[in-house]
């Protein structure tokens, strides 16, 4: 599957390309570390407020969610983040040996695990889609795809204490072992995933697709009945622990006030941003977040749209809309922008949409996308709500 490695290689471009993000991001890190105020000095920050004031370059990283991925790690689940699936963690957890005696070590050294995990997790990730999009599209197509999903505006999570990175590569893998016949290992890799991210489950509905659509006999891909049974585990641990199976959905409600409990429908949403946008000055730092949020929760439901008129596979398609759709049931498109970066087929979509404009469009969009990017990064390392 992978050629050898070599300068005119893909893994080598794709290589290249991840450490050029890499390095655009690192610029932007110090960059805003040295002359933005931090948004909050008492919370939200990666490894404390003291600790992160040590070394903001580091523990930036892991602001936000970070932090409860790190306390986890550490500490096993506390009130209210049983919201966060447990895989991450774990892995964290296996390669840091965290001691809750020896915090600031513990700290450290679980930061940089979830960093090697992250970043790790996004190249092998961008190698296996790129083998995957080869399967049915030009490598032009292919490297577009790639090169989208690094410029969006908050790729910067997979490089993040986050686990968006993790589930994009097992999703992925998911995907491509069910291209390759690999049933087995489509099913173990979508178990892990629903274990790590509730929109794991959605392969299951997604393979079934593609399992009808290249006509396989059920003896060789019941293995992708596996998959619910990740999420099925840590349900049973929220019985057995907190005695709700649904907490990771019940304690949205209580962590944001943006979430609502039952099913709100798309078009209710929709209009819920339109009537803040009237309500809302413009001068408030919070207008921004909601354009940002009002414009990915439309494109990324058309995008599966165009999609399918451009005959991408069924499968990917129906797997792309569900996830879309199952964050919106709260009424709200919050953390939209972060939770469309592990939908790969959306930009696959864009991708092919992309390929058809004219290069002076293509130039501004790009532009367009990468000041946006170094927007979104430095609030969000700075500790400023973005997704």
């Amino acid at each position: 599957m992978i050629n050898r490695l070599n300068f005119k290689s893909s893994i080598f471009k794709i290589l290249m390309l991840f450490l050029a993000w890499r390095f655009i991001l690192a610029i932007i890190s110090f960059l805003a570390i040295n002359f933005l105020p931090l948004g909050y000095k008492d919370r939200f920050l990666g490894g404390g407020p003291t600790n992160y004031q040590l070394s903001p370059e580091f523990f930036s990283w892991a602001n936000f969610d970070g932090e409860h991925y790190l306390s986890i790690a550490i500490f096993g689940y506390k009130h209210l983040e049983q919201a966060f699936f447990p895989i991450y963690p774990f892995l964290i957890s296996i390669f840091a040996r965290p001691d809750p005696y020896n915090l600031l070590v513990s700290l450290i050294n679980s930061t940089l695990a979830g960093l090697i995990i992250s970043n790790t997790s996004f190249v092998l990730a961008l190698i296996f889609l790129f083998e995957l999009i080869k399967i049915d599209f030009s490598k032009q197509i292919a490297y577009l795809t790639i090169i989208l999903i690094l410029i969006f505006p908050t790729s910067f999570y997979f490089g993040a204490v986050y686990n968006e990175s993790l589930f994009l590569l097992l999703s992925v893998l998911s995907f491509y072992n069910a291209r390759k016949g690999n049933w087995f290992i489509a099913g173990v890799a979508g178990m892990v995933s629903s274990a790590t991210r509730v929109f794991g489950v959605f392969l299951l509905p997604a393979l079934l697709i593609e399992a009808w659509q290249q006509k396989v006999d059920f003896s060789r891909a019941f293995w992708i009945l596996l998959i619910p049974f990740g999420l099925g585990a840590y349900m049973w641990y929220l019985q057995a622990s907190v005695g709700d199976p649904i907490a990771f959905y019940n304690f949205q409600t209580l962590v944001g006030e943006q979430h609502q409990r039952g099913i709100i429908t798309l078009p209710q949403v929709y209009f819920r941003y339109l009537k803040m946008f009237v309500t809302t000055s413009i001068q408030n730092p919070i207008f921004q977040t909601l354009i940002l949020e009002f414009l990915t929760g439309l494109i990324f439901f058309l995008l599966p749209v165009y999609g399918y008129i451009k005959k991408i596979r069924l499968s990917y398609l129906v797997y792309a809309m569900f996830v879309f759709l199952t964050p919106t049931i709260q009424g709200s498109f919050s953390s939209i922008p972060r939770y469309v970066i592990i939908l790969f087929p959306s930009f696959l979509a864009a991708a092919i949409w992309f390929s058809h404009l004219p290069k002076l469009f293509r130039a501004i969009f790009l532009i367009v996308s990468a000041l946006l990017l170094i927007a979104e990064t430095t609030l969000f390392l700075r500790g400023y709500w973005v997704a």
